[in-house]
Order: structure tokens, then sequence, then C-alpha cells
């Protein structure tokens, strides 16, 4: 169940469509994790903080999936992403999955990435992106790197088309990207290009991260209830 688990991670997703939405400030989005047979097992929260020409993503997954009692499975991470402009510049994770330790540390030098990683250590051109759902481009071919574990993948972004996707019971409409790379993940958009919802398939299991709700800058907490996007109504590789 890889990085819930993956996740939110790999590759993820971020490669896709938009940039990221124009909103001042720092903002918190918590997504519930959902196992279709054990049900919510688990958080992921990213707080995005934006500055002048710089963005900054932090994630934090907890994950646990427990059998009468006793937690089966258990996944922790941790991940700082910095981009200025459409460049990552810094990307940092450490995860605990399940016993077993990784770590990812990368910068920009020059006109390369630079990894050094649990699994390896590579350079990597500038254009190198994480899989983020937050920093989604655009639909095509991508040089992406896992934030979970640091490896370099080919993706191909597809999609963005509007669909009808079920939210906390509710029927919300969203643009929805795919992406295939190492495995398949699904990603869908709201009209401010907010990723609402995003889903993972581990081992053919399809993992689903539902946001739940939203704290603005000013602390306002604002609950994903709404049957509209817009209003609010993302290997062991992230």
């Amino acid at each position: 169940m890889k990085r819930a688990v993956a996740i939110a991670g790999a590759v993820g997703l971020s490669a896709l469509a938009g940039s990221v939405p124009a909103l001042a400030g720092q903002q918190v989005y918590t997504y519930v994790v959902v196992h279709p047979i054990y049900g919510e097992i688990g958080t992921f929260t990213d707080t995005i903080d934006r500055n002048p020409g710089t963005l900054r993503i932090d994630g934090h997954l907890r994950v646990a999936v427990t059998f009468l009692g006793i937690v089966a499975y258990r996944e922790e991470s941790d991940t700082t992403e910095v981009l200025r402009g459409n460049r990552l510049m810094s990307l940092q994770s450490v995860t605990d999955k399940d016993g077993r330790h990784f770590e990812v540390h990368g910068e920009a030098q020059g006109d390369q990435f630079i990894v050094n990683a649990t699994l390896g250590s590579y350079t990597a051109p500038a254009s190198i992106i994480p899989s983020d759902p937050w920093v989604l481009k655009h639909t095509g071919n991508e040089l992406v790197i896992s934030t979970a574990s640091g490896r370099m993948m080919n993706v191909q972004v597809s999609g963005g088309e509007y669909d009808t996707v079920s939210m906390n019971g509710t029927l919300v409409s969203a643009r929805h990207y795919i992406v295939n790379g190492s495995k398949r993940q699904d990603v869908w958009l709201d009209s401010r290009e907010i990723p609402i919802m995003f889903r993972t398939l581990e081992n053919g299991t399809p993992i689903d991260f539902v946001l739940r709700n939203t704290v603005a800058p000013a602390g306002a907490t604002a609950a994903v209830t709404s049957g509209s996007a817009g209003a609010h109504a993302e290997d062991g590789d992230k």
C-alpha cells in the first residue's frame, strides 16, 4: 500500500493541468484517505504557502490500517517542496513505511537538480517536477520525481474534461486528469484548479484522497459539503 498509500505521491499527480491557483497567503487543505474495504484509514494534509515568485508545499501523511484492533499497516511521511516560478528548487522528505525508513533530499544547482535519496543518488534536469497534484502543469509527457521515494520517472498526463465525481456523498463537477507512469493515478480539479480528490492504484486497489476541509489564512474553516466543486462543496511513490 504505497504512499497511501503512495500517493500521495506518485506520480503522481504532479504534472498536470493548470498552474497552482493564485490564492494569496497560506492555506491548509486536509484530505481523508479512504480504502475501499477498510474505509477511512488516515489523513493527508497540505499547507500551501504562496509568496511573490515562490511556492512552498508542506505535506503530512498519517495512515494506519487496523484489523481487530491491531495495526496491520502504518505509514507516515513529511515532505517539503519549494518552487520558484515553474522550477523545483528544493525537495525534502522523510517516510516511515511499515518499519522501513526512506529519505529524499534534492536541491537545484545551476542547470541541474541533484538528488540524494535512500534508494540512490543521481543528477536530473532542471525541468524535473515533483509528484504533487498542486503543481499540475498541462497534459502531455513530463519528467517527475517521486516525493516519497526520490525515483525519477516519465509520466503521460491526459484528460482535462469535466467529469462528475462523488465527494462526501455529494456529486461534484470537476476536471478529471489521468496520470500514467509506473501506475495510474487520477486527479480531479475544481474551478479554481484546487485538487478536490485524487486516487492512486496500489496493487490494483484504488486509494482515494478526498478533500475534507480548508483553513484559510484568517483561520476560517470551510467544510467541503457543497455540491459545487468551485465552492469546495494528488511504488511508495507519492
